[in-house]
C-alpha cells in the first residue's frame, strides 16, 4: 500500500514538473494571469518598466518595499524618472520668422551691446519668465511670429508695471488711444493696458492689424507699433516720391524706432544659438506659470494675498491691472495666481457669502442723514451702498446700521500696511504741506480725501489724514523722466501723478517758485499702481 501511495506521488510531481515547464514556452499575452517570477533578471529592470496592477514587473513579484522577488534573488526596483519638462526657448526657436540671414550692421551692433550687458539679459529673462509662456501661447494661436514673445522685454523689460515719458503702460505700452481703439478700459478701479491677459490678447489683434496693413511686412508692422502707423507711412510714401526703396531699411524714421527693430532682431538672434555666444538662457518650462480664478463680486486683493500664501509683490506682479486694493465693485474679474496656489481661493468663493469678501465700516444713521451724503462722505457710489445693503430705495431710518464698503483707497497689494485714517484739528501756522509731512502722506491725498479746492486752510478745520508712517518703500515705485508741457505747473504734475510739490523740487533740485519751460525734463518717482 505505502508503494502504490508513493508511486502516485511520483507521479503528481512529474505531471506537476511538465505543466511548469510547458508555461515557460507561453507568450506573455498567454501567461498575463499565472505570472512567473524565474525568468527576470537584472537586465529587464529598465526605467519606464510598468507595474500590474497586482505587483508584478514583467512577471516578477514586489514586495511593499520596492524589492523584485525572482529565481535571481531579491533585487531592488528602479523607480521610474519623472518626465522631463520642455524648454520654452526651444518651442520659440522653432517659431523664428522673421530674422533674415545676413544681418544688418544695426542689429549686429545691438547684439553686441546684449553680449557686454549679460546683467541686463539675466533680469530682462527673470522678469519675463511668469509671463512669456502666455505670450508665446497667444502668438502661436494666431500663427504670428514666435520671436514677438520678445517684444515685451524692448517694450517695457517685461516689467507689467512699466511706464512711459509718452504715458504708455504696461507690458505691451499702450497709449491710451491704442488701448481704447482695442477694447482695453481705463477707470479708477482697473487698468486694462496693464491686464495681463487682455492686453496680451489686444497686441495680438494690433500686431495682426499692422501687419495686414503693411502688405505682410513684419519689420514696417513692427516699425508702426513703435512710431504709429501714420509715421511709418508718411516715409514710405516720401521715398517712394523719391524713387527710393520703401522698405524698413530705407525709410526714414525716428531714432528710437530705428533701434527698436534692430534690438528685437538682436535677442532673436542670441536666442536662435546662445552656444554660439556663450550665452546660458535660464531653463523656462514650457508650461503655465499662472491659473486664472474668475470673480463675480468684489473681493478684496489682501484676503486674497492671506488664503492662498502667495507674496505680495509676486501677487501684484501678476495682477497689475487693479489700481486699488479690492477689486471693481461691478462685473465679472480674473485673478491671476501661481500654479498650484488657487485652490483655497475657489474653496473661499465656493463656500462663503459675498458680502464677506471686502472688508467694511458700520455707520449708524443719525438725523439729516440721506444716503447720498453719505455715499459722498465715504467716497462710495450711492448704488453700490444700496447693493451692499440689500436696499430697495433710498429712504433710511434713524438708528439703522449701514455697512461701508471700503474703496480700496488706502491699501496697497504689495504687502504694505493698511494706513492708518487719523483725525486732524488745523492750528494756526498749519500749511497743507506741512501736515502731508508730518503723517508722511501727500497734499494731493488730504485734499482728495477732503474734498478740498484750494490749500487755505481755517483754525479749527477738522480734516481726516491717511498716517503711512511706518510703511515700507512701495514695490511699485518707478523711476519717470517727465516731458514737461505748455501750461504745465507743478501743482498740476503734482495732481497728475499723486505727488507733492515738495517732493518735486527736492527730486530735480529746483525752486518752488521756478516757471516750468515745455520740453524741460522732470525726475518724478511714482507708485505705477495710482497714475
Amino acid at each position: 500500500m505505502q508503494s502504490e501511495h508513493k508511486l502516485i506521488a511520483l507521479s503528481l510531481k512529474f505531471m506537476f514538473a511538465s505543466l511548469l515547464l510547458g508555461g515557460c514556452a507561453l507568450a506573455p499575452t498567454e501567461s498575463a494571469d499565472q505570472p512567473l517570477a524565474e525568468d527576470v533578471s537584472q537586465a529587464q529592470l529598465t526605467e519606464g518598466t510598468p507595474l500590474g496592477a497586482d505587483g508584478a514587473l514583467n512577471g516578477a513579484l514586489v514586495r511593499a518595499d520596492g524589492i523584485l522577488i525572482g529565481a535571481n534573488g531579491a533585487v531592488p526596483v528602479t523607480e521610474a524618472a519623472p518626465a522631463k519638462k520642455h524648454d520654452l526657448w526651444e518651442r520659440i526657436r522653432s517659431g523664428h520668422d522673421l530674422t533674415p540671414e545676413i544681418l544688418p550692421a544695426s542689429v549686429l551692433k545691438q547684439r553686441d551691446w546684449y553680449l557686454r550687458n549679460p546683467s541686463y539679459l539675466a533680469t530682462v529673462f527673470n522678469r519675463a519668465e511668469p509671463f512669456i509662456f502666455y505670450v508665446t501661447d497667444e502668438l502661436e494661436k494666431a500663427g504670428l511670429p514666435l520671436e514677438l514673445a520678445l517684444l515685451p522685454i524692448v517694450e517695457s523689460t517685461y516689467d507689467p508695471l512699466a511706464y512711459s515719458h509718452s504715458h504708455a503702460v504696461g507690458l505691451w505700452q499702450f497709449i491710451p488711444s491704442t488701448a481704447k481703439a482695442f477694447g482695453l478700459r481705463r477707470d479708477r478701479w482697473y487698468d486694462g493696458r496693464r491686464d495681463v491677459i487682455y492686453s496680451t490678447q489686444a497686441a495680438v489683434r494690433y500686431l495682426q492689424y499692422l501687419h495686414k496693413r503693411f502688405d505682410n511686412d513684419w519689420l514696417l508692422a513692427l516699425a508702426a507699433y513703435n512710431s504709429g502707423e501714420g509715421n511709418v507711412r508718411k516715409s514710405i510714401r516720401r521715398n517712394i516720391k523719391l524713387g527710393k526703396k520703401a522698405d524698413f531699411w530705407s525709410i526714414k524714421l525716428p531714432r528710437e524706432t530705428r533701434n527698436y527693430v534692430p534690438q528685437l532682431l538682436a535677442l532673436a538672434t542670441l536666442i536662435e544659438d546662445p552656444e554660439k555666444y556663450s550665452i546660458e538662457l535660464p531653463f523656462i518650462a514650457d508650461e503655465p506659470y499662472f491659473e486664472v480664478v474668475e470673480i463675480e463680486s468684489q473681493m478684496d486683493l489682501n484676503k486674497v494675498i492671506e488664503i492662498t500664501g502667495v507674496e505680495g509683490t509676486a501677487f501684484t506682479r501678476l495682477n497689475p491691472a487693479y489700481r486699488r486694493s479690492i477689486t471693481p465693485p461691478k462685473g465679472k474679474h480674473s485673478l491671476l495666481l501661481p500654479m498650484g496656489t488657487a485652490e483655497p481661493l475657489r474653496q473661499l468663493l465656493a463656500t462663503t457669502d459675498p458680502k464677506t469678501w471686502v472688508p467694511h465700516t458700520e455707520y449708524l444713521v443719525m438725523s439729516g442723514d440721506s444716503l447720498s451724503q453719505i455715499a459722498q462722505r465715504f467716497r462710495v457710489p450711492t448704488q453700490w451702498l444700496k447693493s451692499r445693503n440689500s436696499l430697495s430705495s433710498d429712504r433710511l431710518k434713524i438708528g439703522q446700521v449701514l455697512l461701508i464698503p471700503h474703496s480700496g483707497d488706502t491699501v496697497t497689494t504689495s504687502g504694505a500696511k493698511v494706513l492708518q485714517s487719523a483725525r486732524y484739528s488745523v492750528r494756526r501756522g498749519d500749511s497743507l504741506s506741512g501736515i502731508a509731512s508730518q503723517y508722511k502722506t501727500s497734499i494731493a491725498d488730504i485734499r482728495r480725501v477732503n474734498g478740498l479746492k484750494t490749500d487755505v486752510l481755517q483754525i479749527g478745520q477738522q480734516l481726516r489724514v491717511n498716517n503711512s508712517a511706518g510703511s515700507p518703500i512701495p514695490e511699485n515705485l518707478r523711476k519717470l523722466s517727465y516731458k514737461v508741457r505748455r501750461g504745465d505747473s507743478l501743482y498740476l504734475i503734482a495732481e497728475k501723478f499723486d505727488l507733492t510739490i515738495r517732493d518735486i523740487t527736492r527730486w530735480n533740485k529746483i525752486s518752488r517758485n521756478e516757471f516750468l519751460q515745455p520740453g524741460q525734463r522732470l525726475t518724478l518717482f511714482i507708485n505705477a499702481l495710482r497714475i
